[in-house]
């Protein structure tokens, strides 16, 4: 039997151009280089998903500083998504927009759901048939299919974030439950675990490498429990018989201290 693949997710980075500057009081670079020393400390994945919001405000520079401290821990293959935060001139000058790995028993495809300055999702009627063809082929070569993307693809529960998930979402995992060998799906931008399915298919929201937010809130709030608050990632292990397992992780013990903004 095929050998399982370990993938590392990282996701919501928010990385700043400015090493001296601090997003609600975070380091949000000091914050990656914990994650992911924690994540190979444990284990060495044959390849890192980053599933968007690299940058917080889509600088140049700020995606050299990805760039540069993903190397420092791995020189393997990486699929790197845009999100809302991000810009897809200046990302595809570092690094660009690796969207496909291929594995002799997974196909591992990125969805790009974001619009340069927009917060919401965005699937192309071309961007949809993409996907459809590169899951028609995986199945073709008897694959399986595991999904990346930025926006959730179903509601969190947090109305002030569903107003932004991927509309037509439904529509689209209607069609992979009946027309493709998709086992699951993951995403960021919620800034918080989610595990739901849709039919046969898994559905993971991963934890920011930075700050979370507050589950089932109806308006922007971090959250601040000691442990569900900490910076996170997940471990997926995609096995040679198309099963898929995962489990996220926190480095409980980073000083977070957020500093939000005072409302007069």
């Amino acid at each position: 039997m095929t050998s399982s693949i370990t993938l590392l997710q990282i996701t919501d980075l928010h990385l700043l151009e400015n090493p001296d500057a601090r997003l609600l009081g975070v380091d949000t670079a000091d914050s990656l280089r914990a994650v992911l020393t924690q994540a190979f400390s444990q284990a060495t994945p044959d390849a890192v998903i980053a599933s968007g919001d690299i940058t917080h405000h889509g600088e140049a520079r700020a995606y050299a500083r990805f760039d540069a401290i993903l190397a420092e821990f791995f020189a393997g293959p990486v699929l790197v998504l845009p999100g809302n935060h991000d810009e897809s001139g200046p990302m595809a000058r570092y690094g660009g927009e690796r969207s496909l790995l291929q594995f002799p028993a997974w196909t591992v495809i990125g969805v790009d759901s974001h619009e340069n300055g927009q917060p919401g999702a965005r699937l192309t009627s071309a961007d949809l048939h993409s996907l459809r063809e590169q899951c028609r082929q995986a199945a073709a070569e008897s694959k399986r299919v595991l999904i990346v993307a930025h926006h959730p693809m179903l509601d969190v529960g947090c109305p002030w974030l569903d107003k932004d998930r991927i509309q037509n979402a439904d529509e689209l995992l209607e069609w992979l439950a009946g027309h493709s060998t998709t086992a699951a799906m993951v995403f960021g931008h919620a800034h918080q675990v989610v595990e739901h399915s849709y039919r046969d298919i898994a559905l993971f929201g991963t934890p920011a490498t930075c700050f979370q937010f507050q589950p089932d809130s109806a308006t922007f709030t971090i959250d601040v429990d000691e442990i569900r608050g900490q910076p996170g990632y997940r471990w997926l292990q995609l096995a040679g018989d198309g099963t898929v397992r995962s489990t996220v992780e926190r480095v409980v013990d980073y000083p977070l201290e957020i500093e939000l903004p005072h409302r007069s």
